[in-house]
């Protein structure tokens, strides 16, 4: 089976962590160093943690399993979105749906209901309805696709999760616990990889490094052979490290050669996006709590 070099997961990025003050503690074994104030992900270890989860992948995929793909933050939306469509897996690439594994059940019919309007709107057979009648049910359609579009071909629960971001996807990670569902996730720094059966150390904020590790499971698990770090290299040219020392002067190469300060930069625009999101979730509740109490 294929793997990812060091090298290319030093060009992706994939070693920056957080700032040092924002660190969980349980992330310590697979931290490197700190500069700057910033943690290094060790990439040996992420190397290592990686090749456990393509194994798992190649397993299910024998079985014919199959792997929700989840991430919803601006880095990886798009990306989880087009990786899932070309293989024909379910993704959430917005919102989590609360509910979507633990309630899944009434999450279908959901699912059921979006497949009949969609056929409703393509017939163009409107009845009697008015104008505004047609132009609420193209609203609803809207919503719903937004919700469900990505999971519309989830007809039971998925064998496997692949998280980009657990603090971000923390509903989804918890809906997934509670019902022993595996869960491959890329883990920064800053976040706790406590019940994740396959834990990928990684910078989350990487747009390169989010597509190489999802591609990766994609491949994978849709059968397909992922060129191996080492053939890569060799066809570039390149080295492949073979030691623990060769990897550790990689990173130290990259370190000197990459702008920290735009890194910290990235993290925080991410942190603050993070804060937002919660910040609009926590309004809906308390309106929709007032509006509940109105209604009451």
């Amino acid at each position: 089976m294929g793997k990812l070099s060091v090298e290319e997961m030093l060009e992706a990025g994939l070693h920056f962590g957080h700032q040092t003050f924002r660190w969980h503690p349980k992330m310590k074994p697979y931290i490197f160093d700190a500069r700057d104030g910033i943690h290094i992900i060790d990439l040996v270890q992420t190397e290592e943690k990686l090749k456990a989860a393509l194994d798992f992948a190649a397993q299910l995929s024998k079985q014919g399993g199959n792997i929700l793909l989840v991430g919803t933050k601006r880095q990886a939306s798009d990306i989880i979105a087009e990786v899932a469509k070309a293989a024909g897996l379910p993704y959430v690439a917005n919102r989590w749906p609360g509910g979507l594994l633990t309630n899944f059940s009434s999450i279908k019919n959901r699912i059921n209901y979006l497949k009949q309007l969609r056929e409703k709107m393509a017939s163009k057979d409107f009845g009697d309805m008015t104008k505004k009648e047609v132009g609420l049910l193209e609203k609803e359609l809207a919503n719903l696709e937004e919700s469900f579009g990505g999971v519309d071909n989830l007809t039971a629960l998925p064998d496997a999760l692949f998280i980009v971001d657990v603090l971000r996807e923390k509903i989804a990670l918890k809906e997934a616990l509670r019902l022993n569902i595996p869960v491959i996730a890329m883990v920064d720094t800053n976040a706790d990889p406590s019940g994740i059966e396959f834990v990928i150390p990684a910078n989350d904020d990487a747009k390169q490094g989010i597509r190489m590790i999802s591609q990766a499971i994609v491949d994978t698990l849709g059968g397909k052979r992922p060129v191996s770090g080492s053939e890569s290299l060799k066809a570039r040219g390149g080295v492949v490290p073979k030691s623990k020392k060769a990897v550790e002067q990689l990173e130290e190469q990259a370190l000197d050669s990459k702008d920290i300060t735009e890194v910290l930069e990235q993290k925080e625009v991410q942190l603050a996006e993070a804060k937002h999101e919660e910040e609009k979730l926590e309004a809906e509740k308390r309106e929709k709590r007032a509006t509940t109490k109105r209604k009451a």
